[in-house]
């Protein structure tokens, strides 16, 4: 479970995304020993390179399930874009 996909999923105000990715990871990672990644596109094996127990994986599950549970603490953990710099990158995108 990405913290990551969970601050972007409260930012957008869609937490019930990061809330059912929770769900789901809930059902395998720890039998899974905490793997560092699953790798495919629908993330079913462990990475070949992956290691397990990593603690950076149950602090991530750990702070997605507080930041769900109290969604203002996310606050700390997301910054607002930069209008000129979002402006630059889509103008060199609509110019491709």
């Amino acid at each position: 479970m990405s913290l990551q996909l969970t601050v972007a999923c409260i930012k957008m105000d869609r937490p019930e995304i990061a809330a059912k990715a929770i769900e789901v990871a809930e059902k395998r990672i720890s039998q899974d020993k905490w793997p560092e990644y699953y790798d495919t596109k629908r993330g079913r094996f462990i990475g070949k390179q992956s290691r397990l127990f990593q603690t950076w994986s149950i602090a991530g599950y750990l702070v997605a399930k507080l930041l769900l549970a109290d969604p203002s603490k996310a606050k700390i953990l997301i910054t607002e874009e930069d209008s000129e710099l979002v402006n630059a990158f889509s103008c060199m995108i609509s110019a491709n």
